[in-house]
């Protein structure tokens, strides 16, 4: 541990603190960290490179710039931001970024607007480049979550009433999923939407993707074919609920004919050939290990054709082959145009043991869920780069590790259909309305755990299109026959 010089770093014990005035809390002895700087931000003051207009629109706080030290490197800093007034008397720690690398604002932004204190971290070192393995553990992310707390309390003269992270993708996701598993007592809930907990196996299931569609020439999807695809998929499958309503409630039961786009005589656009058939059909199917068979990574959902580009299209989707080049071929100069990788030396490459440290696969949450924790995970089924199917994955070996009962009144997964990445930030489709703090401190404060949730589902453009009624998985909902598609009456859940 190396302190700043004149810091005196103890160990305080106490759990509640005389309010400390912003600029004096870089008095506060907080251990294994140093402040190095605390000053107050006036309302619409804060500035940033690069410059976000949006800040302008911040209320005023309190922020703290510090550094926690470790051994033999320069330290991992974070900024703690604290309201000055309208507090709701919580703390919400802001996603990293997947790998480090800077302390990112627009989380932090979002999260003091609505009455956060808020904190972010550059991981362990600034600057980007190659990853940094170490500095992707949940270790790295942990350092600033017992300075901060202390901070906290030091500052509002009381402890946050709760400590929550709900985050979408890759990088957030990521970091809340890490401290559930590895440090239970960091946070009192956490909600993980559009998840990635394997990104081993995610960048071996987006290259599978991309292989499917780029064997040969001849097994290239123009995106122009997606809709001739997706139709086959609601015509194999949409009105299984109940409801034609162009969403597919049930995608792991739906077996999409595509015969009936296969082209009679010759390539057309309204039509598959046998190679994009083919194609199709991989892109659907579970990435497997060549020599094992081993089951490495789900398979796309039907349902979410349209979203295929991403990682089917003219280039594999930018997180794989930044994979491949970090944690697989250690090689900045990889370039999948010379050669895409195999599916069986590969894997194994990319699956030893020193890349395991960034994964956040770890099931047995009991610790956390013996604290009293809760873990609300919500997926799209149309997702577009996240295989829906792994969110499944992740929750049912939850429930394996930790017992049904125990999982029954502390962890939910949450399937929407027709949701794509996120909910109010969307990369295609629909923005899916849902105050998902608002459902964890229910759910922290003794309420029952949530067995439906209902969305408010509009445009891009801000219109209302319905109410979406969802059962917690694995049941699936089922229309009525009759009645109002946005009255939760006229659903019921069923176990398929």
């Amino acid at each position: 541990m190396r302190p700043l010089a004149g810091l005196a770093l103890v160990l305080v014990a106490s759990s509640a603190y005389a309010q400390t005035p912003c600029e004096r809390l870089t008095t506060v002895r907080v251990t294994g960290a140093a402040i190095a700087r605390a000053e107050t931000v006036a309302a619409g003051a804060f500035t940033a490179t690069p410059p976000d207009p949006s800040f302008k629109t911040l209320p005023a706080f309190c922020r703290v710039e510090a550094v926690v030290h470790r051994d033999n490197d320069t330290g991992v800093k974070f900024e703690l931001w604290m309201p000055l007034q309208n507090w709701n008397g919580e703390f919400r720690p802001a996603a990293s970024g997947f790998a480090g690398g800077a302390i990112t604002y627009a989380g932090m932004a979002a999260n003091l607007r609505q009455g956060w204190a808020t904190a972010n971290t550059n991981r362990g070192h600034d600057a980007g480049g190659p990853w940094k393995l170490a500095d992707m553990t949940s270790a790295a992310y942990n350092a600033m979550m017992a300075p901060a707390k202390r901070l906290l309390d030091a500052f509002y003269g009381k402890a946050p009433a709760l400590t929550l992270m709900n985050e979408c993708g890759g990088g957030g996701s990521r970091d809340a999923l890490q401290l559930v598993q590895d440090y239970p007592a960091a946070l009192d809930a956490a909600a993980a939407v559009g998840f990635v907990y394997d990104p081993l196996h995610h960048g071996i299931g987006q290259m599978w993707v991309f292989q499917a569609t780029h064997k040969s020439q001849a097994s290239y999807i123009p995106p122009s074919k997606y809709p001739v695809i997706h139709q086959a998929a609601l015509d194999s499958c949409d009105a299984k609920d109940g409801l034609k309503d162009g969403i597919i409630e049930d995608p792991p039961r739906c077996q999409v004919d595509l015969a009936r786009v296969a082209c009679k005589a010759g390539d057309a656009a309204d039509c598959l050939t046998a190679p994009q058939i083919a194609a199709a059909q991989q892109i659907y199917r579970p990435a497997i290990h060549a020599k094992t068979g081993k089951y490495l990574f789900a398979g796309m959902a039907p349902g979410g054709e349209l979203q295929w580009e991403a990682m089917a299209g003219p280039a594999p989707y930018n997180y794989a082959p930044g994979f491949y080049r970090n944690a697989v071929f250690n090689d900045q100069a990889w370039d999948w145009k010379a050669g895409l990788p195999n599916f069986d030396t590969d894997v194994d490459r990319a699956e030893a043991k020193p890349n395991q440290i960034i994964q956040a696969t770890a099931a047995d949450i009991r610790p956390f869920i013996d604290r009293g924790g809760k873990l609300l995970l919500i997926g799209g089924w149309a997702d577009h780069t996240l295989a829906p199917g792994s969110f499944v994955d992740y929750y049912e070996a939850v429930v394996k590790a930790v017992g049904r009962d125990k999982a029954k009144s502390s962890v939910r997964l949450f399937m929407v259909p027709g949701m794509d990445h996120c909910l109010d930030n969307p990369i295609y489709g629909a923005i899916h309305d849902l105050d998902v703090a608002a459902i964890l401190r229910r759910w922290k404060a003794g309420g029952a755990a949530p067995d439906t949730l209902q969305l408010t589902v509009r445009t891009p453009a801000g219109a209302m299109e319905r109410t979406r009624f969802v059962c917690a998985y694995p049941q699936v909902a089922q229309y009525r026959g009759r009645g109002n598609v946005n009255d939760p009456a006229s659903f019921s859940c069923r176990t398929p």
